[in-house]
C-alpha cells in the first residue's frame, strides 16, 4: 500500500486531532490551520471520488436522478459541461476560452481537453487550484495525453480577488463549498465572465459542514430506528450505532464550511438560468459511510432506498 493509501484510509485520527485544535485557536489561525489540512487532504484523496461511492448509490442516482437530469438536457455534469464549450466554440472565430477553478489535479479538465481536439474544436482551457503541486502534477498529465497545448494552470488562492476577463464558459464542479470568502469569489467569477458567458457549477449547497438540517435529521433518525444492526453500521465510526451521527466536516478542514450560503452569494452576482437539486434524508444512506450497508441486488434493500427516497 503506498503512502497516499495507507494515509487515506486511516485519516480518521488525523481529522480528530485537527477539530480538536482547532477549536482551541482564534478565528485567525484556526482558518490558517483549516487552510492547510485542507491542502494535505487534497494530495491524498482520490482524483474522482465518485469510485468510491458505494453501489447502492449507483442504482438510486440512476433509478431516480438521471431520468430528471436527462429531461433538462443533463446526461452528467461533465457532458453538461462538454456541450456548453461545444457551444461556445462552434462557429467561433477565437478559440473559445474556458476557466475551471477549484481543479485539483485537473482529470476532468483534461478528459474535456482531449475530447474537444479530437472533435476539432478550437478551446483554451485555464486550471485554477491553490495547490502548486497538483498544477505540477496536472501539467504533467496533460503533455502525457499530448492536450498540452489547449490547457494551462494557475496556482491561486480563490479567497482573493482575480479576475480573467473574457472567458465563454467557467465551470465550478464541487468546489464552491470549499470557499470561506464566497463573496469575493463570486465577484471575481463574474468579472472574469465574458457578456454572454455562463458559469457551470455541481455541487454540495446544503447545511454547512454537510450537516442535516433539523427537520431532516428527524426523518433520517426515525429511519435510523427501523433498521436492524448491520444496516446501521457506520463506516466513520466503525461501528453499529443506536442513533445516527451527523458530523461537522468544517471542524477539520474547509469541507463545506459556508455550503449553506453559496446560493445567496450567486444570485448577488448572477441570474440562475436553470438550477436542479436534490438530496435530503435519503442522502446518509447511500453516500460512503452508511451505503455499503445496502446491496443492489437484493430486493429488500432497493425496497427500502426507493421509500426513504419518496419519503
Amino acid at each position: 500500500m503506498s503512502l497516499k493509501s495507507f494515509a487515506y484510509r486511516h485519516r480518521l485520527p488525523a481529522k480528530r486531532a485537527i477539530a480538536l485544535l482547532a477549536r482551541s485557536l482564534p478565528a485567525p489561525a484556526r482558518r490558517r490551520l483549516l487552510a492547510v489540512a485542507e491542502r494535505i487532504a487534497f494530495s491524498v484523496t482520490p482524483q474522482y471520488q465518485g469510485e468510491t461511492l458505494p453501489p447502492i448509490f449507483e442504482y438510486w442516482s440512476g433509478r431516480f436522478l438521471a431520468p430528471n437530469a436527462q429531461r433538462l438536457g443533463i446526461d452528467s455534469p461533465e457532458s453538461f459541461f462538454l456541450d456548453h464549450i461545444r457551444r461556445s466554440a462552434t462557429g467561433a472565430n477565437t478559440p473559445a476560452r474556458v476557466l475551471s477553478v477549484g481543479t485539483g489535479s485537473c482529470g476532468m479538465e483534461i478528459e474535456l481537453a482531449a475530447r474537444l481536439q479530437a472533435e476539432g474544436n478550437a478551446v483554451r482551457i485555464t486550471c485554477m487550484d491553490f495547490n502548486p503541486a497538483l498544477m505540477r502534477h496536472a501539467a504533467a498529465a496533460a503533455q502525457e495525453r499530448g492536450v498540452e497545448a489547449l490547457l494551462t494552470f494557475e496556482a491561486r488562492d480563490c479567497n482573493l480577488p482575480f479576475e480573467l476577463p473574457g472567458q465563454d464558459v467557467v465551470i465550478v464542479n464541487q468546489f464552491f463549498h470549499h470557499v470561506t470568502d464566497l463573496e469575493t469569489f463570486c465577484r471575481s467569477l463574474r468579472r472574469s465572465l465574458s457578456p454572454h458567458g455562463v458559469l457551470l457549477s455541481s455541487d454540495i449547497i446544503g447545511r454547512n459542514g454537510h450537516q442535516l438540517w433539523p427537520d431532516v435529521e428527524t426523518v433520517v433518525q426515525e429511519a435510523w430506528a427501523t433498521l436492524p444492526a448491520n444496516k446501521r453500521h457506520d463506516r466513520h465510526f466503525n461501528a453499529a450505532l443506536p442513533r445516527y451521527r451527523p458530523i461537522d466536516h468544517s471542524a477539520y478542514s474547509n469541507e463545506g464550511v459556508r455550503a449553506q450560503d453559496i446560493v445567496s452569494c450567486l444570485l448577488a452576482e448572477f441570474d440562475f438560468e436553470l438550477f436542479y437539486s436534490f438530496g435530503a434524508a435519503i442522502m446518509p444512506f447511500v453516500e460512503r459511510r452508511i451505503g455499503f450497508n445496502f446491496d443492489p441486488q437484493l430486493a429488500e434493500d432497493r425496497e427500502w432506498i426507493d421509500r426513504m427516497h419518496a419519503i
